[in-house]
């Protein structure tokens, strides 16, 4: 349960102080009677909540939510709706912007990395990325006009191929072209311009600081 209005609307159906539930973290309450795992998170960017129950116990608790909040425009939205809202806020999504070939300093992680005094499997190459410095960096991109970018677009600069995207759609919100994509550190600062290979018409694509969109706090 995504949105500026989650928690307003689930305060009425679950029986803990969700004001005290700190982001990233999770508790066990009870939801409309029935015992439930919630957890202040969603791949969206947004406030809100998950929400975990048993499995005969799901239907009704989904449609006690959406009858609660359909006054302040509660919807069911699906994956493509979530994938949308992750890549307005920048959020990296395995298989797309992390794999098995990508570290988290190239990935703009390293916020999640601590190196310090610790030692674990792939920590050696990590301080060594660190030290010699990324090759890549994953960005944020604009495209002119609506027409999206789609995972796998070329980009080009100065006539050469420098990346692929890794995400891409067209931002409700900002009504533009968004996308994420990894560039060699030479030009992932914001305002550097590319060109978009958009189904073989190449328009122009520019790098922008991210997160695109990010909640009122």
């Amino acid at each position: 349960v995504q949105g500026p209005l989650a928690l307003s609307v689930l305060k009425s159906v679950v029986e803990a102080d969700l004001d005290q539930l700190a982001y990233y973290t999770a508790t066990i309450a009870n939801v409309l009677g029935h015992r439930a795992l919630i957890s202040r998170t969603g791949y969206t960017g947004e406030d809100g909540c998950e929400i975990v129950v048993a499995a005969d116990k799901a239907v009704e608790v989904w449609q006690a939510i959406l009858d609660r909040g359909a006054e302040r425009g509660f919807r069911a939205c699906g994956l493509g709706a979530r994938d949308t809202l992750r890549l307005e806020a920048a959020m990296p999504l395995y298989g797309h912007e992390l794999s098995e070939e990508i570290n988290p300093l190239e990935a703009e992680l390293e916020f999640a990395v601590n190196l310090k005094d610790r030692e674990f499997i792939g920590s050696a190459a990590l301080a060594a990325a660190k030290a010699q410095g990324v090759s890549r960096k994953r960005v944020g991109l604009v495209v002119e006009g609506k027409r999206p970018p789609r995972e796998g677009y070329a980009l080009y600069h100065n006539g050469a191929e420098v990346g692929r995207v890794t995400s891409g759609a067209l931002s409700p919100t900002l009504q533009k072209g968004i996308a994420m994509a990894y560039l060699p550190t030479a030009l992932a600062t914001p305002g550097t311009e590319l060109e978009i290979d958009l189904r073989g018409t190449r328009d122009k694509a520019v790098v922008v600081k991210m997160p695109f969109y990010q909640r009122a706090k």
